[in-house]
């Protein structure tokens, strides 16, 4: 029982770290329950610090994982997009709370990393591990880990500001682009959107029929405001006009607003947007049916 009770004393981070290195909730839950066994079998009294052994436990599952995942990831249809955190409402949290959810703009940036280099640079940047404590979670000295943590930045230099999220202006933001979608203003939205805006959609090859012309998730990124803006305005208004049972509802993903979308209560797709010095910068539409369970 005092096992039991001092992994719960840390589970709510331990997937919080799982989550943040591999995308996925079900994955994350799946090396979290697989550290609470291991810890099971271990003679507590042996472990000075808990909380090290199980993160260290965790992260090294979590980069054996992600190496085999990205093999896996290889053979996906169109661009991955990490599976989001819903919440459908202000009292309703997911289904384990988050200790730090990233936005999935930063989790897409992360991507460009190796699993090591996503381990260290989560600890570091965003869980505030010195480089000792990271030599000895991952088994590597301090200098290395040093090393690692530098590649890393190097990977995602020119992506650092999307780190810098101004909650008001997104929420703001937000608000314009859910009207000038549902009023079909199309300058309206093309003023919303940065100049190099791109638009990514996961489904995994899924597509569905609307008045005999196929809507599909894009199989690669679409660039630039004036197609994005077209290609949006065209999707709302055919879904408007021809789908009976088509609804929106403004849910919380990854502690940030985003649209999901119905047809007759059942999960379309995940519009979430990336905004960067009051534009929108990148826009992620997730349409793979398995990762919009929590919608339902």
């Amino acid at each position: 029982m005092a096992k039991t009770e001092t992994f719960l004393e840390y589970r709510s981070f331990l997937f919080s770290v799982a989550y943040n290195m591999l995308g996925t909730i079900a994955d994350a839950e799946d090396i979290v329950q697989d550290a609470y066994e291991k810890w099971l079998t271990v003679d507590e009294p042996t472990v000075r610090h808990p909380k090290s052994y199980l993160v260290k436990t965790v992260t090294n599952k979590c980069i054996n994982e992600l190496n085999r995942l990205k093999k896996e990831r290889e053979r996906y249809i169109g661009p991955w997009i990490p599976e989001p955190l819903v919440s459908t409402g202000e009292n309703d949290r997911p289904p384990i709370e988050m200790f730090h959810p990233l936005s999935i703009g930063i989790m897409v940036m992360l991507e460009k990393l190796t699993a090591q280099e996503r381990a260290v640079f989560l600890l570091k940047e965003i869980f505030s591990y010195d480089y000792d404590e990271i030599a000895e979670i991952i088994g590597k000295t301090n200098e290395n880990c040093r090393q690692i943590f530098k590649r890393a930045q190097q990977h995602i230099s020119d992506d650092k500001k999307r780190f810098v999220i101004d909650m008001a202006t997104h929420e703001r933001i937000f608000k314009q682009f859910l009207q000038a979608c549902t009023e079909g203003d199309m300058e309206g939205l093309i003023s919303l959107l940065k100049e190099d805006i791109v638009m990514m959609t996961d489904g995994n090859g899924s597509s569905f029929i609307v008045n005999g012309r196929r809507i599909g998730a894009l199989l690669k990124p679409l660039h630039k405001r004036e197609p994005v803006a077209k290609f949006i305005i065209n999707v709302v208004r055919t879904m408007q006009m021809y789908v009976p049972g088509f609804s929106n509802k403004i849910v919380m993903v990854n502690d940030m607003p985003a649209l999901a979308s119905y047809i007759n209560g059942n999960p379309l797709n995940l519009v979430i947007l990336e905004v960067r010095n009051g534009l929108i910068a990148n826009i992620y539409v997730q349409s793979n049916k398995e990762k919009l369970k929590k919608l339902m």
